[in-house]
């Protein structure tokens, strides 16, 4: 290990190791300090040929690994609480193609010359034979007032451009450049590589806006879905919603007009979710769905939930049906909202 005051570089080179141990010291060590699991076919004594180095700085870790034996590399929820990385970054494929997924269980092609973002606390697959590959992380602190709706933004392909193939070379020639520099070079190989991320995601992100906006139901998609992963939040708001996925609030609100103002939205969402909660868990405490749903307290959801379904949370869980003195009127105005949502967003599968 080499040590500078701003430089940290380490390698691993399983070869080094007596073979009969090379797979359970490279996979204990993984687990141990970035959460990332390795599986392997076959006997876990047979010989286990992986070659991993990073170089560390105040702004960013960079990654090279060389995978000869195949193997699978895993993060999941249990490696995430193991070792919080709490970065994010670019994944570039150097040599090799093979298999990955993110937060889905559809598996795809990750190609020779990709480069992809990678959010270091989601879910992700890559399973490797042969492959050279680097990774540059960056610190998401930093990262999140610099581009808008980061956390949208994991496993975005970013498309060949001139700043892509730019940022291609650069990571390559400064990971092979930051152990014979000063400690001045390193702030300023670090410095402008992580611009150049930035400036290559943000390019990529602003093109993938620009498409979705050619059909608006996709953005309405797109601000449905995050609704439905975050209705969760006392504070969610549509400033909120704006802000995390990178467009202004007058396009928000032009959006939803398809179907409903965004605070309306929201309170649809989150009147859905109590519902089904209602439905899944008889014994279920209706203050306990307020907060689980994200409604500032129980009389708000009670005020609410009548509104919209004309009975009580209590009366709605123990499968009344609507008085018929409640307000069929609002009732069919709601029932229609959703309709012209459904019809909207049938990619988002909200029936």
């Amino acid at each position: 290990m080499v040590e500078q005051s701003t430089l940290t570089s380490l390698k691993i080179d399983t070869n080094m190791l007596p073979e009969k141990q090379q797979y359970a010291f490279f996979r204990e060590q993984l687990f141990e300090s970035a959460g990332i699991e390795v599986e392997r076919k076959g006997p876990s004594d047979k010989p286990f040929r992986f070659i991993a180095e990073y170089n560390r700085t105040a702004a960013l870790t960079l990654y090279r690994y060389q995978s000869i034996t195949p193997c699978f590399l895993k993060r999941s929820e249990r490696g995430m609480v193991r070792a919080e990385m709490n970065a994010f970054g670019v994944h570039y494929r150097f040599k090799g193609n093979d298999l990955a997924t993110h937060l889905t269980d559809g598996k795809t092609l990750t190609k020779s010359g990709d480069l992809r973002s990678l959010d270091t606390e989601r879910p992700f697959f890559y399973q490797h034979e042969g492959v050279v590959v680097y990774t540059l992380n960056l610190h998401r602190p930093k990262l999140v007032n610099e581009i808008p709706g980061l956390s949208q933004l994991h496993n975005m392909v970013l498309s060949d451009s001139p700043v892509t193939r730019i940022l291609k070379t650069a990571i390559r020639d400064v990971f092979s450049e930051l152990q014979n520099a000063d400690d001045g070079e390193v702030g300023t190989l670090s410095d402008m590589l992580h611009k150049l991320a930035v400036d290559a995601i943000r390019h990529q992100w602003i093109q993938e806006l620009e498409s979705r906006e050619i059909r608006s139901e996709t953005v309405l998609c797109t601000i449905v879905d995050y609704i439905h992963r975050n209705f969760h939040f006392r504070d969610l708001s549509p400033e909120m919603i704006a802000k995390e996925l990178g467009i202004s609030r007058s396009k928000l609100f032009q959006v939803c007009q398809q179907v409903d103002t965004p605070q309306r939205l929201i309170r649809l969402i989150r009147l859905e979710k109590a519902a089904g909660f209602f439905r899944s868990e008889a014994e279920c405490n209706v203050g306990d769905v307020a907060y689980r749903t994200g409604f500032s307290s129980r009389p708000a959801l009670s005020r609410a939930f009548a509104e919209h379904y004309g009975v009580s949370p209590s009366e709605y869980r123990e499968g009344l049906r609507v008085k018929a003195s409640s307000p069929r009127a609002a009732q069919g105005s709601m029932e229609t909202v959703w309709e012209t949502l459904r019809a909207s967003v049938k990619a988002a599968a909200l029936g």
